[in-house]
Formats: structure tokens, sequence, C-alpha cells
């Protein structure tokens, strides 16, 4: 984004503008204001003091080697990092809304969690779309804030293209396992285990005795496959005798109304279970599996009175144990060049609102403490998933 000279002579006349602005846009050195910088534009200078036309010129000269210099610093990726203060501030960029009871939900829920023990001070911008990120992320970085995070698989490149243009600011980009080797010395990066995700789902699923088990989801994204993968090897580790259904992928995130219609044919395909995520289109799987009679695995308790009455439990990705590890290396000083995977092991992909329903009533009492002893054994290497590959 362009700085604009707000003296006179630059309103009057922009050739100079446009060298010293335009041509270094966000790292610009020249923001001149006689009220408030003490700098005085060269045409003003030249102007005010009747500088000769060759003595301007060489102002102008020195401006530009200035500029190249500043140009150069930019591209580099150099720079060393801002302060960080005892509080520091953190801006999250979501591409949806901050209590959609799903992923963008989960990183409001940690920045919440830590700004209430006093840790951090947080920014949200809600709902961004992808021609929106970059203008936000580049409005938190030139504004103080410590650590922005893009909180979005679409906005990784944006992120990456920022981060570049601002080398002092420091980020957080989300995507696929390959963000993982993408962290740069400003930017660290975050990806989830969907494989253990989707496992530890199949466990809940499973321990219900269900079958057959069906899927609704909205696109056909390969994280969602993989999750799906997982799910499958969780549901056969605790009910081998369990049949699943094809998946359905209604191709939207937030369509209540496929989604209803989709679980509606799931439950006519003999579906008793039906896994599903936290999504936009929650209510209408709620919905009809409550019409249906039968039980639900993946939804958020909270998300209608449906849900709650059918509803089995869910796994949650807790970032706040990940966010605190950002805060603390931002402070220290070892920020960057860094991914990180949450996972069953490291408690951020955890199980939450555990219950019987009518549909599932043989539900264990015991699932907390089996499932914190299968945290334990995949951490030894006990346990192991097998990751899901294109094509599978």
């Amino acid at each position: 984004m362009d700085r604009a000279c707000r003296c006179r002579s630059c309103r009057d006349n922009a050739d100079l503008h446009k060298v010293t602005h335009s041509a270094v846009r966000g790292c610009c050195l020249f923001l001149w204001d006689r009220t408030d910088s003490g700098r005085v534009c060269p045409r003003d200078l030249g102007r005010n003091a009747r500088v000769k036309g060759t003595k301007l010129r060489g102002v102008v000269a020195v401006l530009a080697a200035v500029v190249a210099v500043q140009l150069t610093a930019c591209s580099a990726g150099g720079g060393q990092p801002h302060p960080v203060g005892a509080t520091p501030k953190v801006a999250l960029v979501l591409g949806g809304s901050a209590t959609d009871r799903g992923f963008n939900q989960v990183a409001a829920d940690a920045a919440s969690e830590l700004q209430k023990r006093g840790a951090i001070s947080f920014q949200v911008s809600e709902n961004v779309t992808n021609a929106e990120a970059e203008s936000k992320m580049r409005q938190y970085a030139t504004s103080g804030y410590d650590l922005v995070v893009g909180w979005g698989l679409g906005f990784s490149d944006t992120v990456f293209k920022v981060a570049t243009q601002i080398p002092t600011a420091r980020f957080v980009a989300t995507g696929g396992v390959d963000i993982l080797n993408k962290a740069t010395p400003s930017v660290e990066t975050w990806t989830y285990a969907a494989e253990q995700l989707g496992y530890l789902m199949g466990i809940i699923a499973g321990s219900t005795q269900l079958s057959p088990v069906g899927i609704v989801d909205g696109e056909q994204a390969p994280f969602v496959q993989a999750q799906w993968f997982g799910f499958s090897q969780g549901l056969a580790a605790t009910n081998p005798a369990a049949r699943q259904l094809p998946p359905v992928y209604t191709g939207s995130w937030e369509d209540a109304a496929r989604a209803s219609q989709a679980t509606a044919a799931q439950i006519a395909a003999g579906a008793r279970l039906v896994a599903t995520n936290a999504e936009g289109y929650s209510p209408g799987v709620a919905s009809a599996a409550q019409a249906g009679g039968i039980a639900t695995v993946g939804l958020a308790t909270l998300t209608s009175a449906a849900a709650a009455s059918v509803n089995v439990g869910q796994v949650k990705t807790d970032l706040t144990p990940i966010l605190t590890e950002w805060i603390t290396r931002l402070k220290n000083g070892t920020f960057g060049s860094r991914g990180t995977t949450s996972t069953i092991a490291n408690r951020s992909l955890v199980p939450a609102d555990l219950t019987s329903v009518a549909a599932a009533p043989g539900m264990p009492s015991d699932l907390d403490k089996r499932i914190a002893d299968l945290a334990e054994r995949l951490r030894a290497g006990t346990v192991t998933i097998t990751p899901w590959q294109p094509g599978r």
C-alpha cells in the first residue's frame, strides 16, 4: 500500500511522490509530514529555499540512492523483528466467523483464552476473503502487532508475500502437511494431523457399537479425505464388525439444506450413526439425524437443540498450547523457521462433549480414560496410524 506524502507541494505535483513513494510501497522511509515528523519534502525545500536546479537534482539523486538501498533490503527479506512487549499484540485474520463452532473458532477461542490469562491482547478480522486478506495482514503488520495469524487454508501464499515485504513483522501461515517445510525466519507454519483427528473420531464412533456408519461432509478436499481415511482405521480398531457407507460430500461448508438431504440419504441407506464435522452446515445434519432417530459424531453440542439430543461427542482442535508456544518464542526471540502440527499426543487434538444419547445408549463410561491411554501409546509409538495418500 503506497504511503501518501502530505506536504502541499506533493499534493500539487505528484512527480516526486511517484519516485519516492510508489517505488518502495510498504517499506517507504519517506513519510513526510511537517506537522508531526519534522521532515521537509525536497519539493518544499526546493521552493522555500529556492534551491537551484542542480542542487535539487542532487537531493533527488541522494533520495533515489536511499530508496534503492531500502528496496534491496526489502526484497532480500532481511530485517530484525521489532521488540515484543510484556503483553504481545496478536492479530487473527479469519476466513470465517469467530463463532462458527468449527475451524475459525479454534483460533478465536485460543486467543480469547490467552487474553483472559493476561498473556496477550488480540484483534480479529472475520469473514475475510482471499482478495481482502493481503490488505488486512499488511494493516496489522504495520500497526505494531507482534504476530499476525493468517487462519485460512487459502491465505498461506498471502502470508508469505506480506512477510517478505514487511520483514520486521512475524506471521503464522496455515495449510496442509506440505506447509510444514515452508517456514521462514519470519513465518511459522501450522497444520493438524487430519488422520489422527479422524482416527480419534473413529474411536468414539466405534465405541457406540453402531453400524452401518455414514459420513456427511462439505468439500472433498485432501485434508478432509485424510480425516476420513483415519476415521476408518479408528472405527475398525474399536468395532471391527462395523460397516462404513461411502462418504457423501455436499460441496459446501455452509449449506445446511444440502447437508440435511445428504444425511437423510445416508439414513435411507441404513446408517445408524453419521459422522460429520462442526461446520456451518451442521444444523442440517443434526435436524435430519433427529428426524431419523439416529446418532451423530463430530457435531458441536451447542450447534442446536437437535445436535445436543443426537451427538455422542466430537474431536476438537485446541490451539491454546500451540499459541502459547508461539508467544513464548516471540518473547524469547526464537520465533521462526518452524512448523507445528496439532496431534493427539501433544494434546491439541482432544475429545469433547462425550455423552450417551437415546440413539446410542451403549457409550462406555470410561471412554475418556481409553483415549488418554491412546495418546500415551501414540506418543510411545506402540500405535501407528497409516497416513492417507491421494487415490486411497
